[in-house]
């Protein structure tokens, strides 16, 4: 169910997210992830989101959506995580709930933070192996984590894969437009965050 408070309007964008309970292990193999990755696609279609960023880590995920019907999100994640549920309880053998509660949805009301939060889901896999306040991780091994890494739509995003799922034109349309996909890897590479700008959402997540 969606978290309480939140209304949501067509044409919108939305920082959605969600953990196991007690901080678990919710994709505990790659046929998690890449069935947790099916059930996106099939839903999004279904229920008219676009994706334009996720970020599957092994206990918790990152969107970046735009709803474009009155209940896009709220069905769609209704139907993901129940979905994904029942299917991590029955492979573990487990009961009871899977995630920390209700799914989290925060409006993105600026381009500023569109780009911030796009460059936080991808930068993922960086806060995962270095610690979240490490932005500034050499750029060999920026590059390496980031492009290498599976369960995003990073590569997607620098031209390494077509995942079928991203749309990712509405971001892009801020960077160069000869060449959008270098220029947006360039600033997810050397990603300064606004600390004050991301600081409720830290917040929230800690």
């Amino acid at each position: 169910m969606p978290a309480r408070n939140t209304f949501f309007i067509p044409g919108s964008y939305y920082h959605i997210y969600n953990r196991g309970s007690e901080k678990r292990i919710i994709f505990g193999s790659p046929r998690d992830y890449n069935f947790f990755f099916t059930r996106v696609q099939e839903n999004a279609d279904k229920f008219s989101i676009d994706i334009l960023c996720h970020s599957f880590m092994p206990n918790h995920f990152h969107f970046l959506v735009k709803q474009r019907d009155k209940h896009s999100v709220s069905v769609f994640m209704n139907a993901l995580q129940l979905g994904y549920a029942k299917y991590f309880n029955v492979k573990y053998h487990r009961v009871g709930p899977l995630y920390q509660g209700r799914f989290k949805a925060k409006p993105v009301e600026t381009d500023e933070y569109l780009l911030q939060l796009s460059a936080y889901i991808h930068r993922q896999p960086i806060a995962n192996a270095f610690g979240s306040e490490n932005f500034k991780d050499s750029k060999n091994l920026v590059r390496q984590q980031l492009a290498t890494f599976p369960y995003s739509s990073y590569r997607h995003y620098i031209g390494l894969e077509n995942n079928g799922l991203t749309k990712p034109a509405e971001i892009l349309a801020y960077f160069s437009k000869s060449k959008p996909m270098l220029t947006y890897n360039v600033f997810v590479e050397k990603f300064e965050p606004d600390i004050e700008m991301l600081a409720p959402l830290l917040a929230a997540i800690e």
